[in-house]
């Protein structure tokens, strides 16, 4: 499966596997890509704009090293984590108060102009999330500016056991100014408590990078992904 400049998924069942037919795909793919895409720089595998897989699942198979045989490579690896609701009960979670000049609330249609500000000096790459983000955009506020945000999406779960209603919690970003002073979890605490409100039973988070961050507000790590690319640039 190709979306754009991503192999999407790639598949062969037991009874055919170690005879080539993967290596046969991938390499058919890879030109398909180059063919259509010419400008292209680099094919990445999973994620893109629309993706089945963030990137290569790390436990239970062997796919990483066959792709870095096959010239793949990775700067990071993508990590999923989830909470559950049934028993969250924020008073228990030991991180630091945020600043009692700062509020939170949900995002108006007045708020984007600021909004994109903020998004700009935490996390320019995001932009293009917020300005066609349909899901409630919680905002962390210090005497009228924007200093924080992130995305709320009730419905969001993709990767958790649907047992009932899963939300997820994406983009969290406090401006450089406003770091290191308690926002920012406590934002992600604000989150939680409105997402239990609208009835979800556990909470996903997807690309994550500050593991440890998210561990102490009671987020587990669920799969990891390694995010392989290659150059195809003659």
């Amino acid at each position: 499966m190709i979306h754009g400049n991503s192999i999407t998924l790639i598949c062969v069942i037991d009874d055919y596997r170690n005879n080539g037919y993967g290596s046969r795909m991938l390499k058919e793919s890879e030109e398909y890509i180059k063919a259509k895409l010419p400008s292209a720089d680099t094919i990445i595998l999973g994620r893109g704009k629309h993706y089945l897989l963030q990137g290569v699942p790390v436990e239970g198979c062997k796919a990483v090293s066959y792709f870095e045989k096959r010239g793949y490579s990775a700067k990071w690896t993508s990590v999923n984590m989830s909470l559950s609701l049934n028993h969250f009960h924020p008073d228990t979670i030991a991180i630091p108060p945020k600043p009692e000049t700062v509020e939170f609330r949900l995002a108006v249609l007045s708020d984007m102009n600021g909004l994109l500000e903020a998004v700009s000096d935490a996390e320019p790459s995001w932009r293009g999330v917020f300005d066609s983000c349909i899901d409630p955009v919680m905002l962390s506020v210090q005497k009228g500016k924007i200093i924080g945000f992130q995305i709320l999406s009730p419905n969001g779960g993709r990767f958790s056991p649907q047992n009932g209603k899963v939300g997820c919690i994406g983009c969290v970003g406090v401006i450089h100014e406003a770091r290191e002073k308690g926002v920012g979890r406590q934002m992600v605490v604000e989150g939680i408590n409105l997402l239990k409100k609208e009835g979800c039973i556990s909470i996903e988070l997807r690309y994550v990078e500050l593991v440890d961050w998210y561990k102490k507000v009671g987020f587990h790590i669920t799969g990891s992904q390694w995010m392989g690319e290659k150059s195809i640039v003659c």
